[in-house]
């Protein structure tokens, strides 16, 4: 019979409990026996000879009375406690030293021990992201590593979790692309985007389908930088009064921009399909009508009247006449096509858009002259905001008719023009930009997101992308896309709540095998054998994969070990009470505004008119 069993990261199974049972039966005679040695040892130091009361009932209740003096006539008592008191101490100090032999060199099943040190991840470490950070940044030049502050030396991942006490703080580099897998309550926002978030050095997106990550953090990232907070929040999830506005159409000027421009709010309707005809067509279209209202000065106002009328000859001659012929013929023959497929591609095309018919979402993108006169007097500029240390929120509810599509058109630009800064820079942005894609499925589905992360690393932009599990990506970029997403990321923070039994297999392998000791016993004839042998299993089997406790999480990074993280939530942090204010001041006002802006419908009353 063989038994080999696995614990859970930092635990040790029923083993403690076992030993503070020991410990409690035998605890209480080997003190009274220390105290028997050491009026032993007293008699004899005294000259009187290794004499004393025999070791019985009696003498027990000479130690509890406190009556050593009776038991050794001559002896000081002073010096009997004394020598007690010397005998523990070494018994405890030894106790501890034999402990930490047997634990160091016992094959142990705990995972913890056989997932990486501090040495298997040198390079996350302070001293290994503070190095790498003078060597990112210019502006870090000749800083010694040791001074470089911890905020400037990489975005913050956990601490690094040890079989004895806690390890070092871990942090991705300035050119590390992050992915956080972690299901809702498990603490991707209090433990990675808000600290990121507060210590990033640079400019910040942030994305999100609610208001918590704004809350915590906006008014301090204002005081700390200096610079405006913008936020994007047409559908009033956080309740922003809007102060701006952007336009989408401004830098496109060619196919291609259009095209991209489109995908945005094809990606809507496009989900986990293969780009099949309809979508296609749809994509196509919109971008042809899209670059048509761009060349011509026109507005997404005009973009969705032009989807509701297949048959107008505006947008194909405004191309035309600006020398776009190449894609008027496309619009015009796609409007010249069979009616049944005309009309099925338009409505795929309205589908795609259907946030344009809000009026709410059309004030933050178009001119305040056309939609919202006199009341919107800023416009955002993404190319001076790559360049800044200014911060965008980007907020956007749930479900159909949302303004993700915009969202993700904002994200894109600013990445983009963020790219550009950097080659005009020398090929990276100093101090780089951190981009928090939170619930980035949801709110934020940029079509080539995978792509871009095998390059944003290097031009200094940091993206940080939060999904609640592996298949909400698959959803969104397919098999393939969130496989690629997954691989490009240089740094895997996978929290607890995963429920995907493939998933965790795969993670399980990836994680590794170690050693363990396999007990076996065996019976013949009466006979009792017991026998040890070593073999491989998983260090972490997928069950246990499943089973993280909250407040933790598994790290991969390249070219290292796999690491246990132990996360750290803003509210256990240095900031805690800060952020707390702040938040707290921010709930209050967002829900006065909430208050504001409800009108509660007035209830019928039998026979009155409506």
């Amino acid at each position: 019979m063989s038994r080999a069993s696995w614990q859970a990261p930092g635990g040790h199974g029923g083993a403690g409990a076992s030993w503070w049972l020991l410990a409690g039966c035998w605890g209480p005679v080997a003190a009274v026996g220390l105290v028997w040695s050491a009026g032993h040892a007293a008699s004899w130091l005294c000259g009187q000879g290794w004499v004393g009361p025999s070791f019985s009932t009696d003498f027990v209740a000479t130690v509890i009375r406190g009556d050593v003096a009776g038991g050794w006539p001559g002896v000081p008592p002073a010096l009997v406690w004394a020598l007690s008191a010397a005998g523990t101490s070494l018994v405890l100090v030894g106790a501890g030293v034999l402990r930490r032999l047997v634990l160091r060199t016992a094959a142990s099943s705990d995972a913890v021990r056989s997932l990486a040190t501090a040495r298997d991840v040198a390079a996350l470490t302070p001293a290994g992201v503070a190095s790498r950070a003078v060597v990112l940044r210019p502006s870090l030049g000749g800083t010694r590593p040791a001074k470089v502050r911890g905020p400037d030396r990489g975005v913050a991942l956990g601490r690094l979790r040890r079989a004895h006490g806690g390890g070092p703080l871990l942090r991705a580099s300035w050119e590390d692309v992050i992915l956080a897998v972690m299901a809702p309550r498990a603490g991707k926002t209090t433990a990675l985007a808000v600290p990121a978030l507060l210590e990033a050095p640079g400019a910040v997106v942030a994305t999100s389908n609610k208001a918590d990550l704004w809350a915590a953090t906006a008014a301090m990232r204002a005081a700390s930088t200096g610079e405006r907070v913008w936020v994007f929040d047409p559908q009033r999830v956080a309740h922003a009064p809007q102060t701006w506005w952007w336009d989408p159409l401004r830098e496109v000027g060619t196919v291609e921009e259009a095209h991209r421009l489109a995908g945005h709010f094809i990606q809507e309707v496009r989900g986990q399909r293969a780009r099949d005809f309809w979508t296609s067509a749809a994509h196509d279209l919109l971008t042809g009508l899209l670059l048509a209202a761009a060349v011509s000065g026109r507005t997404l106002v005009e973009v969705y009247e032009w989807l509701n009328d297949p048959v107008t000859s505006e947008p194909s001659e405004l191309l035309r006449e600006r020398g776009r012929t190449a894609a008027a013929s496309s619009l015009q023959g796609r409007q010249h096509g069979a009616p049944e497929t005309r009309d099925g591609v338009y409505e795929t095309a309205r589908t795609a858009a259907q946030c344009l018919r809000d009026d709410r979402i059309l004030t933050w993108v178009t001119p305040p002259d056309v939609a919202q006169a006199g009341t919107v007097v800023d416009e955002l500029d993404a190319t001076a905001f790559a360049a800044s240390r200014q911060t965008l929120y980007l907020l956007s509810r749930d479900g159909a008719g949302n303004a993700a599509p915009l969202v993700a058109a904002l994200t894109d630009r600013i990445m983009r023009e963020a790219t550009l800064a950097a080659e005009r820079r020398g090929g990276r942005l100093d101090p780089p930009m951190l981009v928090v894609l939170d619930e980035a499925a949801n709110v934020c589905r940029i079509s080539d997101l995978p792509d871009l992360y095998s390059h944003l690393g290097s031009r200094g932009v940091v993206p940080l992308t939060i999904l609640q599990s592996y298949r909400q990506g698959t959803r969104v970029w397919g098999e393939m896309g969130m496989d690629a997403l997954w691989s490009a990321a240089t740094c895997k923070v996978i929290g607890s709540g995963l429920d995907d039994a493939k998933v965790a297999e795969d993670l399980s392998r990836l994680v590794g095998d170690h050693d363990v000791q396999v007990s076996s016993v065996s019976r013949t004839r009466g006979q009792v054998t017991n026998s040890t042998s070593v073999r491989r299993q998983r260090i972490l089997p997928p069950d246990a994969v499943r089973a993280l406790p909250r407040g933790s999480a598994l790290l991969l990074a390249t070219g290292c070990r796999a690491a246990l993280l132990e996360l750290t939530p803003w509210y256990a942090g240095e900031q805690a009470a800060v952020i707390a204010a702040a938040s707290a001041t921010a709930e209050q006002r967002m829900t006065e505004l909430a208050r504001g802006a409800y009108v509660p419908s007035e209830p019928h009353r039998p026979g009155r008119s409506s």
